[in-house]
């Protein structure tokens, strides 16, 4: 019996090329993009799960709220990791880890910056589960300057030679560091990324006893099956026992009275294998994911395969008259339903498994253009994975039985005398049950569109949004300690010349400006957390900010130099309704002692972070000690021989230091990586979503068009014309895109705008054109679908068609 089904489903296949060219190529469209979601998805819930133990690891994270200014930091200070060793019975073990980034290298006469150093303490091979190629991993990071280097870094360095015992010099300093290990390059699937990892003996500040100075990553390990509310308790009790205290000591208030402000600070934890997909803390070592993301994704893979398999669906049952005569007759003769379902649920399963095999190959192709996309590093090897493999054959199964399931058992269901009089052909034309599944196709696709043409709206509202300055033509020279004492004869030669407008040094630039303190307005008993921001008398012009009230700095004023400017949003919060030169704020400013400098101007609000947060309240202070970057703001022009022209002074001024530097603009575009990602993604898979939505429609209206030749036939020689008889058979197909729009267009609106752009404090309006014109687009594009064959049927000589009549 099976012997005949085969004979049976490939004299279909051949008598039927283009039906089932279409099913396959359409099925084999849906497979390959919902298995590179898959795969997509798979690899972001596999970050971090190869470390051991992962089960009991955790980091800590520091959050709180002062006046109305919410703070959530992955950062902690240097104390609290011994603390819990020491005084929390739950943890079996902590670790430390802090991050330099952009730190110069340097080995005889190669100069490098690297952009991720971990500087860690010795446990840290016991910890993680990188692995460790050259060293004993007790040992590698047991005693000051001490390194671990990538075995990529150990080629770029030392070529073939081997790298254990040498020394690299680190930071402006040229600190000697002793190479003792080699480690694998960080997998990409880790939350923690690296290029060198330095001993953390070798920093001063791990010894640091402020609680409330945050700058290191602080992780542990619990014991199994321990009681995580007791940990947190513990959290909770440091608050009281260290942080309260240390507070009292620098501002003069206790805890109780900070929270009698309406202000709290606490301890919260993380389990590490969740850092990646759920973290929206601030000062994370690589950008996170989303778990929104994934969730969008895997309904899109969803969507996906359903749109193919009622491309099956809709093909099998609009062929239904021809199939129904062979159901028929087999029956007449003594068929049983059920082995005419395994029959069709066989020749589904067929399509289905050639489809799989078209789409590995399209995999295959596609693999490294997906990774371009979506920033990843996904590898063919994956489909070696046993695990993988099976369910991607299992997947293979579902999607035949489900493809076939509704053919079949629809196609069996006909009685032998329904068949043989001809009603099938009339049920199956008017059949409500395909039209819905249409409509269904397109409310996907056209919910795909409007959802890829918000993702690009924002993201180009992102780019060309006025940030508070001009982010054009300014360069971010980095390092710029490694000038010491030349610092200020690069700067004055470098203005020398008219290709340059202005420079700056500065603490940081935007998009990257983040040291946050508390301070307070004298005469008052309320505290803020504002950013501070180091900068020197240059820096207006540099960046082209705007003041409001008052003046920049001057070197014409002496004085200026304990003095601050803020901007427009710390000038509000404080409450202050005008400035009379009189103002001042208090704070650790520089050094261990509270200083209070007077505030000069008040400067017009700009973005100095991400555009998914609102700008914070920030101040503007001199202090060349923390001066490690410079602004170069350039006139408008071919910017490669003026970085030339910064490279040679560079050279001749840093005595040998590696050139680093990037553009402002550029820095804010790389802070929507992931966005961006996104919005590719979601492009792509809406063209295949449509294309494959189309192919099916493609095929429907070739059905369609050829059971009603006759009555198109029968038209034309009665007079009607080309555009009549094109728009009669487009029309229903029409109709049912436009069903689809009315329920996709306000849903697509709704989710977008509610769950989607709420993500941004700045965001641009959908609009209802948007939505309108998406709705067109999918309108003109499934007409154009139908045309081709709406045209060659009414086209067509009506002799051809009633000559048998």
């Amino acid at each position: 019996m099976l012997k005949n089904y085969l004979k049976i489903i490939f004299r279909n296949l051949r008598n039927n090329k283009i039906y089932s060219l279409i099913n396959i190529f359409g099925l084999s469209l849906g497979i390959a993009a919902s298995m590179l979601i898959v795969v997509f998805v798979a690899d972001e819930l596999s970050y971090d799960k190869f470390h051991p133990q992962i089960e009991n690891l955790y980091r800590i994270d520091f959050t709180g709220k002062l006046n109305g200014n919410e703070f959530d930091m992955a950062l902690t200070g240097a104390p609290i990791g011994p603390a819990m060793a020491e005084e929390v019975p739950e943890v079996e073990s902590t670790l430390r880890v802090g991050l330099w980034e952009t730190v110069p290298i340097q080995y005889e006469d190669l100069t490098f910056t690297e952009s991720n150093v971990l500087v860690a303490e010795k446990n840290f091979f016991d910890f993680f589960g990188f692995e460790l190629l050259q060293g004993d991993p007790a040992t590698v990071l047991d005693g000051p300057n001490k390194l671990v280097i990538t075995e990529e870094n150990a080629r770029k360095y030392f070529g073939e030679e081997d790298p254990i015992g040498k020394v690299l010099l680190r930071g402006s300093e040229k600190t000697a560091t002793e190479v003792t290990g080699v480690i694998s390059n960080p997998p990409s699937n880790s939350h923690l990324t690296y290029d060198m990892i330095v001993s953390g003996d070798s920093w001063e500040y791990l010894e640091n006893e402020n609680w409330s100075s945050n700058n290191l990553y602080t992780y542990f390990r619990t014991f199994p099956e321990v009681d995580m509310s007791n940990v947190q308790g513990s959290l909770d009790g440091f608050i009281e026992k260290y942080f309260g205290p240390e507070i009292e000591q620098y501002l003069g208030f206790s805890m109780d009275e900070l929270r009698a402000q309406g202000n709290n600070v606490g301890y919260g934890f993380m389990p590490v294998k969740d850092i990646h997909l759920h973290s929206e803390l601030a000062e994370e070592p690589t950008t996170p994911g989303n778990i929104q993301y994934l969730y969008i994704f895997g309904a899109i893979s969803i969507f996906i395969i359903l749109i193919a398999c009622i491309n099956f669906m809709n093909l099998a049952t609009a062929k239904s008259a021809n199939r129904a005569k062979e159901v028929g007759v087999r029956k007449t003769i003594g068929a049983s339903r059920f082995p005419l379902i395994g029959q069709f649920l066989t020749e589904s399963m067929i399509y289905s498994f050639l489809s799989g095999f078209v789409a590995l190959v399209l995999i295959l192709i596609a693999l490294q253009p997906f990774n371009a996309l979506s920033g990843k590093d996904l590898s063919w090897t994956v489909f070696l994975n046993p695990v993988l493999l099976l369910g991607f054959f299992a997947f293979l199964a579902f999607v035949g039985l489900l493809a076939g399931s509704y053919p079949a058992f629809y196609l069996t269901s006909f009685s032998p005398s329904e068949v043989l009089k001809g009603k099938v052909r009339k049920g199956t034309r008017r059949s409500g049950f395909r039209n819905g599944l249409v409509v269904f196709q397109f409310f996907v696709s056209i919910s795909l569109i409007i959802s890829s043409l918000v993702v690009y709206k924002q993201l180009i509202y992102m780019q060309e949004v006025n940030l508070g300055f001009d982010k054009e033509n300014v360069i971010n020279l980095l390092h710029t300690r490694s000038l010491g004492n030349n610092a200020e004869a690069f700067k004055q030669e470098l203005l020398a010349n008219t290709d340059f407008i202005a420079a700056s040094y500065a603490n940081n630039l935007p998009p990257k400006i983040d040291w946050n303190s508390v301070y307070r307005a004298i005469d008052t008993e309320q505290d803020y957390l504002f950013t501070m921001n180091w900068v020197d008398h240059d820096h207006l012009d540099a960046m082209g900010y705007e003041m409001l009230e008052g003046r920049f700095f001057s070197k014409d004023f002496p004085s200026d130099s304990t003095a601050l400017i803020i901007n427009e949003s710390a000038f509000k919060q404080i409450g202050w309704t005008g400035l009379d030169g009189s103002q001042k704020i208090s704070g650790y400013f520089n050094g261990e002692e509270i200083e209070e400098r007077t505030v000069i101007g008040v400067i017009k609000d700009f973005n100095y972070d991400n555009l998914k947060l609102k700008i914070e309240p920030l101040i503007m202070g001199i202090e060349p000690d923390y001066f490690y970057e410079m602004a170069i703001r350039l006139n408008p022009g071919d910017v490669t021989d003026r970085v030339k022209i910064i490279e040679n002074l560079w050279a001749k001024y840093a005595d040998g230091a590696a050139f680093e530097y990037s553009f402002v603009d550029s820095n804010f575009d790389s802070l929507y990586r992931s966005e961006k990602n996104m919005g590719n993604i979601i492009l792509v898979f809406t063209v295949l979503a449509i294309s494959i939505a189309c192919l099916g429609l493609f095929g429907l209206a070739a059905f369609t068009t050829e059971q009603r030749a006759k009555e198109i036939s029968i038209r034309k020689a009665l007079g009607a014309s080309m555009p009549n008889l094109i728009t009669l058979l487009s029309k229903d197909f029409t109709i049912l895109v436009l069903v689809a729009f009315i329920f996709a267009g306000p849903l697509a609106y709704y989710v977008m705008d509610t769950f989607w752009l709420q993500n941004f404090a700045f965001k641009t309006s959908i609009g209802w054109m948007l939505v309108l014109g998406s709705g067109l687009m999918a309108i003109f594009i499934a007409w154009l679908t139908v045309s081709y064959q709406s045209f060659k049927t009414a086209a067509s000589n009506p002799v051809d068609y009633l000559k048998n009549e």
